[in-house]
């Protein structure tokens, strides 16, 4: 009578799959969750981190939404001013020089570029974009030369920030409409906080 064979099992090799990758979609849903929660805890650096990821998301109908909400989150919070002037520098192209936001954003990146942060390692490059902004819907507009850029600055109250400024806060408002993905409650009470604390 032969002896039972020895069961043998198969030793299993290590996988070396990588973890499956998300759809785009997919992608998209995670970071709107955690947009949600980051918020909540007031973590706005990381908030600005993935709202400018969402703003680059092409593909997606929402990408104006995630564009307008890492403006103003940029300007109301203390990011530096390369940062917001980049987004404002997206959104004039994403509107087109002949929006009628245009002088507007130029003016705000300008202003941003020259007085926020102005220790800042990219101020140089900031100031350089809000130029090259101001050059771009000056040339679609025909305001050609030193004397008609500052009457057209008059005209468009682009030496006034009490006008500008609020032209933009409600072209963003209007971009987002009622989804926002922030509690800006809780931006609020984070500046408040900090204004008390100062």
């Amino acid at each position: 009578m032969n002896p039972a064979m020895p069961r043998i099992i198969p030793i299993q090799a290590e996988s070396t799959a990588e973890p499956p990758t998300l759809t785009p979609a997919q992608e998209w849903n995670e970071d709107r969750i955690a947009l949600d929660q980051l918020s909540r805890e007031g973590q706005w650096p990381e908030v600005l981190t993935i709202l400018k990821r969402l703003s680059t998301k092409h593909k997606n109908k929402d990408i104006y939404k995630a564009l307008a909400q890492r403006i103003w989150v940029g300007l109301k919070t203390e990011a530096p001013a390369i940062e917001v002037v980049q987004a404002l520098f997206h959104l004039l192209n994403t509107l087109g020089p002949r929006h009628e936001l245009a002088p507007a954003i130029c003016a705000l990146a300008h202003l941003l570029a020259k007085h926020r942060t102005p220790d800042h390692e990219d101020r140089d490059l900031a100031i350089g974009q809000s130029q090259q902004m101001f050059s771009l819907v000056c040339d679609t507009l025909k305001v050609i030369g030193e004397e008609a850029f500052q009457i057209w600055v008059k005209a468009m109250h682009l030496d006034d920030p009490d006008h500008y400024i609020p032209t933009i806060l409600k072209g963003l408002e209007m971009m987002v409409g009622d989804e926002w993905w922030i509690d800006r409650d809780q931006l609020q009470r984070s500046l408040e906080q900090a204004q008390r604390a100062a």
